[in-house]
């Protein structure tokens, strides 16, 4: 079940693709995804997508400042629960806003 972003924050305007498999548990089983604890689903350039019954991908196709933050791959079936959370840190480009420097948006959660 555990996804990583990677060691370093993407770049601004890079796509991210995550996918979280669930290797054990009995089905039926529902694979889903948080937001900073919130219910996440496909639109604003973010899209879900199930390969089969146990494993989702996440892809972002343009990170951006507003997508920084905690993701969770939440699993669940009649017997259990499970999650496994990361955080996606972007790389800011001042150029695009007129400024000299390139700086990072960090998730404060």
């Amino acid at each position: 079940m555990p996804f990583v972003f990677g060691d370093e924050a993407a770049n601004a305007g890079d796509m991210v693709v995550v996918q979280c498999a669930v290797l054990k548990g009995d089905l039926p089983m529902q694979v889903s995804w948080a937001f900073n604890g919130k219910s996440l689903t496909s639109g604003g350039g973010v899209d879900i997508s199930h390969s089969n019954k146990r494993i989702s991908s996440l892809t972002i196709d343009a990170v951006n400042a507003h997508h920084v933050g905690e993701y969770t791959c939440l699993a669940k079936n009649k017997a259990a629960k499970v999650n496994h959370t990361a955080v996606l840190n972007v790389n800011g480009n001042r150029q695009k806003l007129g400024l000299s420097d390139p700086f990072t948006y960090f998730c404060c959660c």
